[in-house]
């Protein structure tokens, strides 16, 4: 990345996680096994966190467990090891008064991670991730098909995500400046933040003599 930025990615196994991935310098580690990977959160300048699961793959306490104790978890552990800025994937809809687990849980993790005083904390919530899964959800896919042949063609911005527009917008938004300590990122920020331009140190100079 540029400017000699560090970024921790949690989640990489993930379909968001892995489009992220594709955007920063890699360095794995083995989220089964974190604890034995104190170090790696240690002078990450930020934190990419693409966690979670499904009640349906893993049951409500499972889905609890991953999308609420392992993020804060890991949020907490970022802090501590002094991240500055911490990106959440969340979802649209995330409430922590809402009546439904998904809304609910998304969004109780979300007000847990504002309490924590990052200075800078970008919380995303894309519309329905446009992603060819490896993992088989044949309800989710039967979704996509015709999202892709309705609302997709109609207005993109509406209810859809693709994936590769949100791990971009993910990753140029670590550049941006001038921004609220907290920030949520709708799905329009997400497409608008997409189309943005970065540059490294040596390019904004050469830019800058140029002009």
């Amino acid at each position: 990345m540029s400017e000699n930025l560090i970024a921790l990615l949690t989640g990489y196994t993930g379909e968001s996680g892995k489009a992220l991935l594709k955007e920063l310098e890699q360095r794995q580690i083995d989220f089964e096994k974190i604890d034995d990977y104190p170090e790696a959160f240690h002078g990450a300048d930020m934190h990419f966190c693409c966690l979670g699961t499904t009640r349906g793959k893993s049951g409500v306490e499972g889905f609890r467990r991953v999308d609420f104790d392992y993020i804060v978890g890991v949020a907490r552990l970022a802090k501590q090891e002094g991240c500055k800025h911490f990106h959440l994937l969340s979802s649209l809809g995330a409430d922590s008064h809402s009546l439904f687990l998904y809304n609910k849980v998304k969004g109780q993790t979300e007000t847990a991670l504002t309490q924590m005083s990052f200075e800078r904390l970008s919380i995303y919530r894309p519309a329905m991730l446009m992603v060819d899964r490896t993992e088989h959800r044949p309800l989710e896919n039967f979704a996509q098909t015709i999202m892709r042949n309705t609302v997709q063609r109609i207005a993109p911005e509406w209810m859809t995500t693709p994936i590769d527009i949100l791990a971009r917008a993910m990753y140029l938004n670590s550049f941006t400046k001038d921004r609220p300590s907290i920030e949520i990122l709708d799905n329009h920020a997400l497409f608008r933040l997409s189309q943005q331009q970065t540059f490294t140190t040596k390019e904004q100079s050469q830019a800058t003599n140029e002009s």
